[in-house]
């Protein structure tokens, strides 16, 4: 496979979408519903009375979506749970729900966020270029940049993740190098959580993820409208703390190929004639 099959495999035959209507959060309940029933061995009744399918916690997110364009069908969702000085909820799921302890010194400085909830189906269809763990890795891969994507929006201090042994590995092999903060607990199985700092992710994964996401992000220039109306629309959000527009702008003055200490916002960029 090449560079550009996988590409136009993560930007064409699949797409990520921000999930900002009641038909886009009932479309992640159902893909929760396949994956969690599956994985979990538990009814979607169950997991409904739970909240594991949609709690007050999306309330407080940036849900994704993976669309399928073959089928026009969503195959997975991905949750930035996000914590400022607005939010009722102070505390994050892990805490809260997966009872990691010792670990408020490292959430004092806020925005934070917490990435879970990643579920991919697992009916999937045969792919004529990729084989089937080739295909699961690279749209992992795409949902993880979705919260990149998330990252370079809305400047977290501190992003947390609760996650399986495995999909630890998949991220060290993108370049995703979160630090163990705490001893595994046991919640839905054996998971440890881990914390990196923003710039630190979003540097260690742009040799991986920066195409892709300089890819979605001048999508997003391009089509802001759906965006806007969900910040506009969150309680908990103001537009004078999201960068689109500055985004925007660089993309504007230096083309796709915008350095990315300027969208980090490390180095100064020369005005706009």
């Amino acid at each position: 496979m090449t560079s550009e099959q996988i590409f136009k495999l993560l930007t064409e035959e699949y797409t990520l979408v921000l999930a900002t209507d009641v038909q886009d959060f009932q479309a992640i309940k159902q893909v929760r519903a396949e994956v969690f029933s599956h994985k979990y061995s538990m009814s979607p009744e169950f997991l409904e009375e739970k909240g594991y399918l949609f709690s007050h916690d999306d309330e407080q997110s940036f849900l994704y979506l993976l669309r399928d364009n073959t089928r026009k069908k969503y195959v997975g969702t991905v949750r930035v749970f996000f914590i400022n000085a607005e939010t009722p909820v102070q505390s994050m799921p892990m805490q809260k729900d997966g009872n990691v302890e010792g670990i408020e010194h490292l959430s004092e400085k806020l925005p934070i966020c917490e990435v879970s909830r990643l579920a991919l189906s697992n009916t999937l269809l045969e792919h004529k270029d990729f084989s089937a763990i080739e295909l699961r890795t690279h749209l992992a891969m795409l949902l993880m940049v979705s919260t990149r994507i998330n990252f370079f929006l809305y400047h977290y201090s501190t992003i947390f993740s609760i996650m399986e042994p495995s999909l630890d590995r998949i991220l060290r092999r993108q370049g995703v190098r979160f630090q163990q903060i705490g001893d595994p607990v046991d919640y839905y199985g054996i998971r440890t959580p881990f914390a990196i700092e923003r710039n630190e992710l979003l540097k260690n994964t742009e040799k991986t993820m920066g195409r892709l996401t300089r890819h979605y992000l001048k999508d997003l220039c391009n089509n802001p409208e759906k965006f806007w109306e969900f910040i506009d629309n969150n309680p908990y959000l103001e537009r004078s703390n999201i960068h689109l527009d500055k985004i925007c702008r660089l993309f504007q003055a230096y083309g796709d190929d915008v350095d990315l200490s300027l969208l980090l916002e490390e180095k100064k960029a020369e005005p706009i004639a």
